[in-house]
């Protein structure tokens, strides 16, 4: 039985309370709260679970985790201070706001033999799974490049662009497919029309070892909204459409190699095969993910170093962009 506590009930909190609950070896002991709307919520659906407004009663407890769940800009200190407390952790994206204060929370982690994780849901998608099972199974060959697309005419910010909002969701699930590849290089570019300084549109290039690369681009200023990836394999190519009814991905028997001469042989069928997607929550499964990396004492699948590379990325990417696109090495 994992003793575990929550930090945060804002947003995304209570999503991350009701599925932690709902597991059969948590005990959610304490919340730390500090909205009396939402303290009251809580208290009605947890009659078991203690709750308060301070999170330093929360590391002095005898909880075995933590689950950091308020703003980005808190996440470094209280995860820092959980970890040092001998608390496991999972912590929203992004994990910190600086690619050192991540580091220096996975070597805190390493030191004292504590899992740390941070919560890319999207690894957890059924379909991204299953686009992995495809790439893993050879079956569009070799994985040539990633193109995602991350659009709509959604909720503008004015303290947080789209590149630190919207593209870890889609870095995350890059770095899961490309698994074994070290990206090595990053380039950006991107627009503030509504704010100055905060880019509501970027386009980023993400580079790897065995020169494959990655493209996502991401918008809140789109009139159409898009949640498509695109994975090009040297022998097919696999679609998943995150938006509409069902759930689907569709793998096509498309390609174009080169041949001895140098021409081009060229291979099309307009027939996909289609694998349906069983309707399982991805954050249920990634609560789970956390819970069993506490008990079995092994690293989460988004664990912190794949959590810091996130950010490591992102802020590689953020200078690019004042650098009008320039390529920076990682």
């Amino acid at each position: 039985m994992v003793r575990l506590g929550v930090i945060g009930a804002g947003y995304w909190g209570p999503n991350l309370i009701r599925n932690f609950a709902s597991i059969e070896d948590v005990k959610l002991e304490q919340v730390v709260v500090l909205d009396p709307e939402a303290l009251a919520k809580l208290k009605d659906n947890y009659p078991d679970t203690r709750f308060s407004h301070d999170a330093e009663e929360l590391f002095a407890s005898d909880v075995d985790a933590v689950c950091v769940a308020t703003g980005a800009p808190s996440h470094y200190e209280l995860s820092k201070k959980a970890l040092l407390a001998g608390k496991h952790v999972f912590c929203e994206k992004p994990l910190t706001l600086k690619s050192a204060e991540a580091d220096e929370l996975v070597k805190i982690a390493q030191n004292k033999d504590l899992r740390l994780m941070v919560g890319h849901v999207m690894v957890y998608h059924p379909a991204i799974r299953r686009i992995k099972q495809i790439l893993d199974s050879g079956e569009i060959g070799n994985l040539l490049y990633i193109n995602s697309i991350r659009v709509n005419l959604g909720l503008a910010r004015a303290h947080e662009n789209a590149l630190w909002s919207l593209t870890p969701h889609d870095l995350s699930i890059i770095l899961y497919l490309f698994e074994g590849e070290h990206p090595v290089g990053v380039s950006a570019t991107g627009k503030d029309f509504l704010t100055p300084g905060v880019e509501d549109i970027v386009f980023l290039s993400l580079f790897f070892n065995q020169k494959n690369m990655a493209h996502v681009r991401a918008s809140w200023l789109d009139p159409q909204k898009l949640r498509k990836l695109i994975v090009v394999g040297s022998k097919g190519i696999a679609i998943f459409n995150d938006i509409g009814k069902g759930s689907v991905v569709e793998v096509y028997d498309k390609w174009i190699k080169t041949k001895d001469d140098g021409s081009f042989e060229h291979h099309r069928s307009d027939d996909a095969k289609v694998y349906e997607i069983e309707g399982a929550e991805p954050l249920k499964l990634e609560c789970e993910d956390f819970i069993k990396s506490v008990i079995d004492g092994r690293p989460p699948i988004t664990d912190g170093k794949s959590g810091a590379t996130v950010v490591s990325i992102l802020e590689h990417a953020q200078n690019s962009m004042r650098q009008k696109g320039a390529y920076l090495p990682l």
